[in-house]
């Protein structure tokens, strides 16, 4: 079953020839029979009579295309005077009205489904005014409750209005599912949080009283454990004695000879046997001023002495100065 708009632009292939023949641009229905009499086949180019493929020439209708068995099932509208006529009758089925026996209203057809083997009238889909549709939705009937086909109004039987099906809910219907799955997902959600934190806490609890456990165990072994080692080094001290260590080294012999060769007298301070190391030492004194006054004076008396010299030449004995007296 295949909704009518479903057959609009698929390719008819022709099997024969293995070629795209063209694509459906319609069907032309046939209201006495109550199903779909022919597919009309759009060409490519300009001026081109109109060619209808009969249905009873469909090989089979797929999901991506339509087959016939060989290019002779397009003809041409002059060779099918039946389906001409239906052809030019336009009798569409869509945007016709529906009304039973009684004079009721059901409603006005949106689409209707076709029988993919045969090609018959299944149902119709029908729907109210504009805003009707969109609050109350779509309903299906039963192509057995429909009399007449015409081209304006479909008749049907006055049981049709109670064996209408609803195929879409519409926005009321919507509206509703959404808050009951609203209300549930909710009522869900509660449930699965407070499982949860049921679960939290209990697992919670038992942790706490585990640690707890596990802590007070721990410390009992470690108090244990300190005890032991205690008393362990407490008796160890008890049953060994702590004794200091001499150590005496013999004095090598060479120290000795050398002692009983150089005698020294009773009174005299004996040789230190262990030397340490003797660090040279230089001690930087300041001169005194007055050494540096008495170097000047003895350098002025030289200098005087050579003078009186060079006036002496018969090396005449020269007064003795005062610092000749204090030399002698």
């Amino acid at each position: 079953m295949r909704k009518s708009k479903k057959f609009i632009g698929m390719p008819v292939i022709s099997l024969a020839e293995g070629q795209q023949l063209g694509t459906v641009k319609g069907l032309v229905v046939d209201p006495a029979e109550q199903k779909v009499a022919a597919l009309i086949i759009e060409q490519k180019g300009w001026f081109k009579e109109q060619k209808f493929v009969p249905y009873s020439k469909v090989r089979s209708v797929g999901a991506d295309a339509i087959t016939i068995d060989q290019s002779a099932a397009v003809e041409k509208a002059a060779s099918l005077p039946e389906i001409l006529k239906l052809y030019k009758d336009k009798i569409t089925v869509i945007n016709c009205k529906v009304l039973a026996e009684n004079g009721s209203q059901l409603g006005v057809v949106d689409e209707y489904y076709v029988d993919e083997f045969n090609g018959n009238i299944v149902g119709l889909e029908l729907s109210g005014t504009l805003l009707n549709s969109l609050m109350k939705g779509k309903s299906f009937l039963d192509i057995s409750f429909v009399k007449t086909i015409g081209k304006e109004l479909i008749v049907t039987s006055n049981d049709a209005a109670e064996n209408l099906v609803k195929s879409d809910g519409g926005l009321q219907d919507t509206v509703k599912h959404l808050r009951d799955s609203t209300s549930q997902l909710w009522d869900s959600t509660l449930q699965i949080t407070k499982e949860l934190g049921t679960k939290t806490k209990e697992l919670s609890i038992k942790t706490v009283e585990g640690l707890e456990s596990k802590t007070k165990d721990l410390g009992h072994i470690t108090k244990d454990l300190g005890e032991n080692l205690l008393e362990k080094v407490r008796g160890k001290n008890k049953a060994e004695g702590i004794e200091d260590v001499v150590s005496v080294q013999e004095m090598p012999e060479s120290k000795l000879k050398r002692q009983e060769d150089h005698s020294q007298p009773e009174d005299s301070p004996q040789e230190d046997l262990t030397r340490q190391p003797i660090e040279d030492s230089v001690q930087v004194v300041d001169l005194p001023p007055q050494a540096l006054k008495r170097q000047e004076e003895e350098q002025f008396e030289e200098n005087n002495s050579e003078t009186t010299k060079d006036l002496n030449p018969g090396n005449e004995k020269a007064e003795p100065t005062e610092q000749d007296n204090k030399k002698e």
